[in-house]
């Protein structure tokens, strides 16, 4: 086990298990949560930072959009556990667009990118009764 997955594996985590997933079981998800209205795009990658499925901004590196994916989140997640709070979601808000990103799991991670002026807390809400 590489030193990244162990960090991983021992952090405790307060959401839904994802186990036995298969890409193509992502693949049906990310359909799912892209028809949602105001979302431009969705992708999933590992809690290590690897890009797994689904789609990125145009032009972006798949690769390092995964990655600082990744450490957004565990960033958030360690300020929570340092509060004894559980983190429910990140958000990254630009001028035209914001990025959400959910735990999916111990291991994985759903990035949505949807429209700024599109109520962030409504598409979670849609997002997550679809993939529970």
């Amino acid at each position: 086990m590489k030193d990244g997955q162990r960090f991983y594996s021992l952090l405790p985590y307060f959401h839904w298990e994802m186990r036995g997933l298969e890409e193509k079981d992502f693949e049906q998800m990310l359909q799912k949560v892209c028809s949602l209205e105001g979302v431009v795009s969705a992708y999933v990658c590992s809690r290590a930072g690897n890009y797994v499925t689904g789609t990125t901004p145009k032009f972006s590196d798949r690769h390092m959009y995964s990655a600082i994916t990744s450490l957004a989140y565990g960033t958030a997640e360690q300020v929570g556990h340092e509060m004894n709070d559980d983190l429910r979601f990140v958000s990254l808000r630009f001028s035209e667009k914001n990025l959400l990103v959910l735990g999916l799991g111990q291991r994985h991670l759903l990035g949505v990118l949807i429209e700024g002026s599109r109520d962030q807390d409504q598409v979670l809400d849609e997002a997550r009764k679809l993939i529970e």
